[in-house]
């Protein structure tokens, strides 16, 4: 036989399996809208069932009603990982697509004041020298168009040289920034070992960190029995690189970014190159153009035009030599400076080709970051609706135990203070 009292202990069981459900509902419908909080859920299962005994033996078992095992998120390991991953490409991308994009402001061309047009302009006034070779008004304007060429050339030599110090700032930024995540996501996943592995909010609270750092690094994450991460950069093969964080202990850090193969990192240390690489070309394409103009050392100037501080060219120490003869101007070769252009034009058709294509890479990343997220959210977002349609569930389900403990009273009243009267 089972206890008189055993309806109350089943009833009390299904109130409080249901008040935990209640709870949790009215949790998720409070952060429906909290960044990055997931949608949790109650998991009940059937208590242990007792054996019922007969005179004749044991006929059967009956139920002691619900037990509560857990509350827990709702989660896609999957879809978090994907969108890590694609975080961490779009991280990537759109420092790429920024740079160029600035490095196509810098060389401003088609444009009237961009560096083509310099090299017309100073191509024009030589034909005026040519056709008036003792005209003092034509080597004044030949002058003046090759200031203008001098200060246009430096002006985009020292942008470049200024968005390669920009990106080397972004640069200590970022990794200053990921170690410090590193930081927070090891002091949480201790945080979470001491409460549990049920530990809802801070888990929570670590994944918001942990897709922060996947933007800027590309990362691998490993969830461990006791709720933790482990977290390691990621290579570009796919296979675990320095480790970061191993539980509640930080095992490495981000020293310079080099290491990194993925995120807003590897896209500046390759917006670095590329700037340089332009920058490169650039100052190629000027020391051309100015040796097919006339180039001498400052020491010696003779009848060039331009001059040099030092052996080295240098766009920065590139001057105009103003002593130049008024009777004797150095002819600029004719071919040279048409192949020059003709070299620089294809520079700004490279450029350009490739902000286009970084453009395009961009809002592709943004369209598959976007769908992977929709996804994932379905899964672990908080819809009003459903959550609604579950609470009117629970209370009638917490009404039907209610009555059931209610009944139960009934009944045992019965028992203790009517029978035997």
């Amino acid at each position: 036989m089972v206890s008189t009292f055993h309806g109350l202990e089943l009833g009390k069981r299904g109130l409080a399996v249901t008040q935990a459900s209640i709870t949790t509902t009215g949790q998720n419908i409070a952060n429906a809208n909290t960044k990055g909080y997931s949608r949790q859920q109650v998991n009940a299962s059937a208590s242990p069932s007792l054996d019922v005994w007969t005179a004749g033996g044991k006929s059967g078992q009956l139920g002691t009603g619900v037990s509560l095992d857990s509350i827990t998120r709702v989660r896609d390991s999957f879809l978090d990982r994907q969108f890590q991953d694609q975080s961490s490409t779009l991280g990537e991308s759109q420092v790429k697509q920024q740079t160029l994009d600035r490095l196509e402001t810098i060389i401003n061309e088609p444009s009237e004041t961009g560096l083509s047009s310099s090299m017309d302009q100073l191509w024009a006034a030589w034909q005026d020298v040519a056709n008036e070779p003792k005209s003092s008004a034509a080597q004044t304007v030949l002058k003046e168009r090759a200031i203008e060429f001098v200060n246009t050339a430096q002006a985009m030599d020292r942008d470049m040289t200024y968005a390669i110090d920009d990106l080397n700032l972004q640069q200590t930024n970022t990794v200053r920034d990921a170690n410090e995540l590193v930081k927070q996501i090891t002091e949480l996943n201790g945080s979470i070992k001491k409460a549990g592995s049920q530990a809802n909010d801070l888990m929570d609270k670590r994944d918001v960190l942990v897709e922060e750092l996947s933007t800027l690094a590309s990362i691998k994450v490993t969830a461990n029995t006791d709720g933790t991460n482990s977290i390691s950069l990621q290579n570009a093969d796919g296979t675990a690189g320095t480790s970061l964080v191993k539980g509640d202990v930080q095992s490495g850090s981000i020293v310079d970014g080099t290491e990194v193969s993925g995120g807003k990192l590897a896209g500046i240390i390759e917006s670095i190159e590329t700037v340089k690489y332009y920058q490169t070309e650039l100052a190629s394409t000027i020391e051309q153009f100015v040796t097919a103009n006339g180039l001498a050392d400052a020491a010696a100037p003779g009848a060039n035009l331009f001059t040099k501080e030092n052996a080295a060219f240098k766009v920065s120490e590139l001057n105009v030599n103003l002593t130049i003869s008024r009777d004797n101007p150095a002819q600029n070769a004719n071919g040279d400076v048409q192949k020059v252009n003709t070299f620089f034009q294809s520079l700004v058709s490279e450029l350009g080709a490739q902000s286009q294509s970084a453009i395009r890479r961009v809002e592709n990343d943004e369209a598959a970051l976007l769908a992977t997220d929709n996804r994932r959210m379905s899964v672990t977002g908080v819809s009003i609706d459903e959550e609604m349609a579950n609470l009117i569930m629970y209370q009638h389900s917490y009404s039907a135990a209610a009555r059931f403990v209610s009944t139960t009273d009934q009944m045992l009243d019965v028992i203790i203070n009517q029978m035997g009267r």
